[in-house]
C-alpha cells in the first residue's frame, strides 16, 4: 500500500505535492458478532476475504494455525495495485472471536470478527495518532468454500454504501475523463481511459454493488493499465476540492495542517547518537517545510558533532517536495544546487527546485551520509534517496525502493469519489532520468530489518572504528 494510506492527502496540500500516504492509528474495533460456541480449533485454515473501511477497501487473506496453545497468522493483503504481507502485531483469539491488529504503512488496523454461519464476520477500525481514519465492515470465509465466498461478497454488500449501475457509469466514466485531462503523459491516460471503457462495456464492473469495491477495483485496473502507482481512486467521507482552482487555504485549514504535523513529531523521530559516535534520525514523513523546517534544523543541530550519519526513510511515507529538498540542503554546501524539475502537461509548466543558499545552523558535509530503505519507501522519499545517490553524496543501504516518482493531486469525481492523477514528470537535475516504476536500487543491498545494522558497521568502517 505500499502506498495505500499515504495517498489520502488533506484537501489544502498543492498540486505539485506528493501525497502522504497518509493515514494511521490506534484503536480496536467495536463491533462483535456472536454465533453459536465452536472450538477455537475449527478457525486454523486459510481464509480469505475482504475489508471495507470507507476508503480502504481491500482483499484480505489470513492463515491461522495452532501449535498447542499459541496461534500463529500470517495475512496478507491486496488493495488497487498494491498488496503484500502485513505485519500480525497482536492475535487473539478466544472461542469463536479473533481479535487481531496489524500496520499498513504507519497506520493500525484492527479487526475483530467472529464465526457464524461459517463466515469470520466482523469489523475494522483504523487510526491515526488516536484519530478514527476510516471504519466498516470485514470479512472472511475459508478460501477453500466458494459458495461461503459467495454468501461472504451477499454480507459485504449489504454492510457497505450501495452504487446503482448509472451512478457506477457516471463514476467509471468521470475517472477516464480526468485522466485523459491531467495525468502527465497522453498515451498512458488513452490507453488507461480505453481499458476501463472496455472493461465497463463488457461488463466487468456490472457486479460490483459497493462504492468501496468500485473504488478498488477501478484503482488496479487504471494503475495497471499506466503501471503508475500513484494512480488512485477513493471513496471517502466528503468531496474534495478541485486542486488546479486558485483557492487560499483558510486559517483554519493551516492550522489543523499544523496540528496533523505536531501530532507525528513534524514526521521525525528522535535524534540519537550511536557507537562510534554515529548520528541516527527517523524522517518519517516530509511535512511541509513551514510545519517542519525548525524541527529539522533542531534535529540536525543536535547531530551536528557525529561524525557520520544515518538517515532511516524505511518507514517514510510520502510528503512535500519542497521540504524533501530542504531537508537533502544540510547535506550540501550553500551554493545553491539544482535539484529537479517538475513538467506538467496540463498546463505545460515546469517547476524547478533548487537546495537552499541559507540554512539557520551548521551544514552536514563532508561527513558520511547512509540512507536505509525498504520495499515500501515510497515517493517523496524516493527523490531524497535518489538525488543523493545520483550525487554521491549518500550510501544507500537496504531494499529497492517502491518506484513511485510522479507528483500528483486527488480530483473530485463526485461528492464522495476522487481520483488521485499524478500531473507532474520527474527530471532530475543530476541524471536527466527518475526511478519510475524500478525504484532506487541500494548501493548496499539487504533486507530492510537488517539494514540500520549493516550502515552502522559501514560507518564505522569508514571512520576506522570496527
Amino acid at each position: 500500500m505500499p502506498r495505500l494510506l499515504g495517498r489520502n492527502i488533506a484537501k489544502s496540500e498543492k498540486a505539485n505535492s506528493y501525497p502522504p500516504a497518509a493515514i494511521l492509528i490506534r484503536a480496536l474495533c467495536a463491533l462483535v458478532l456472536w454465533s453459536a460456541p465452536v472450538r477455537a480449533q475449527d478457525l486454523a485454515g486459510r481464509w480469505t476475504g475482504r475489508m471495507e473501511p470507507k476508503n480502504l477497501s481491500a482483499e484480505i487473506e489470513l492463515d491461522l494455525e495452532r501449535t498447542g496453545a499459541s496461534w500463529n497468522g500470517v495475512m496478507t493483503y491486496r488493495a488497487g495495485p498494491d498488496g503484500g504481507p502485513l505485519p500480525v502485531e497482536q492475535l487473539r483469539i478466544e472461542g469463536n472471536t479473533v481479535f487481531l491488529r496489524t500496520r499498513l504503512e504507519g497506520a493500525e488496523v484492527s479487526l475483530q470478527l467472529a464465526l457464524e454461519d461459517e463466515l469470520l464476520l466482523g469489523s475494522v477500525q483504523v487510526t491515526e495518532n488516536g484519530r478514527m481514519f476510516a471504519e466498516g465492515p470485514a470479512g472472511l470465509a475459508r478460501a477453500s468454500d466458494p459458495k461461503a465466498q459467495e454468501q461472504l461478497t451477499r454480507w459485504l454488500d449489504a454492510q457497505g454504501t450501495p452504487i446503482d449501475a448509472i451512478r457506477r457509469s457516471a463514476v467509471i466514466e468521470r475517472a477516464a475523463e480526468l485522466m485523459l485531462a491531467n495525468y502527465q503523459l497522453l498515451a498512458s491516460a488513452e490507453r488507461a481511459a480505453a481499458d476501463v471503457r472496455e472493461r465497463a462495456k463488457r461488463g466487468e464492473y456490472d457486479s460490483i454493488d459497493s462504492a468501496a469495491r468500485l473504488a478498488e477495483s477501478l484503482s488496479r485496473d487504471l494503475s495497471d493499465a499506466t503501471t503508475d502507482r500513484h494512480v488512485r481512486v477513493k471513496f471517502g467521507a466528503e468531496r474534495v476540492s478541485d486542486p488546479l482552482a486558485a483557492v487560499d487555504e483558510t486559517k483554519e485549514q493551516l492550522a489543523q495542517l499544523r496540528r496533523d504535523a505536531q501530532a507525528e513529531s513534524c514526521g521525525l523521530g528522535a535524534p540519537r547518537v550511536l557507537d562510534g559516535n554515529v548520528g541516527y534520525l527517523e524522517m518519517k514523513r516530509f511535512f511541509r517545510a513551514e510545519f517542519a523546517g525548525d524541527a529539522l534544523a533542531a534535529a540536525m543541530q543536535r547531530l551536528a558533532g557525529t561524525d557520520a550519519l544515518i538517515v532511516d526513510l524505511r518507514e517514510c511515507h510520502g510528503g512535500d517536495s519542497v521540504m524533501v529538498v530542504l531537508a537533502a540542503s544540510w547535506f550540501f554546501d550553500g551554493r545553491p544546487r539544482h535539484w529537479n524539475d517538475l513538467l506538467r502537461r496540463c498546463d505545460g509548466t515546469t517547476t524547478q527546485f533548487w537546495t537552499a543558499a541559507w540554512l539557520p545552523g551548521a551544514r552536514y558535509v563532508d561527513k558520511p551520509v547512509y540512507v536505509l530503505t525498504a520495499q515500501r519507501t515510497f515517493s517523496a522519499p524516493e527523490s531524497f534517496a535518489y538525488e543523493l545517490q545520483q550525487t554521491r553524496r549518500a550510501t544507500i543501504v537496504g531494499e529497492t525502493t517502491g518506484g513511485g516518482a510522479h507528483s500528483g493531486a486527488w480530483f473530485p469525481i463526485d461528492d464522495r469519489f476522487a481520483i488521485f492523477v499524478p500531473l507532474s514528470r520527474y527530471v532530475s537535475a543530476t541524471s536527466g532520468g527518475d526511478w519510475e516504476g524500478v525504484g532506487v536500487k541500494p548501493d548496499i543491498a539487504c533486507e530492510a530489518a537488517e539494514a540500520l545494522r549493516r550502515a552502522h558497521r559501514e560507518a564505522l568502517a569508514k571512520l576506522g572504528r570496527e
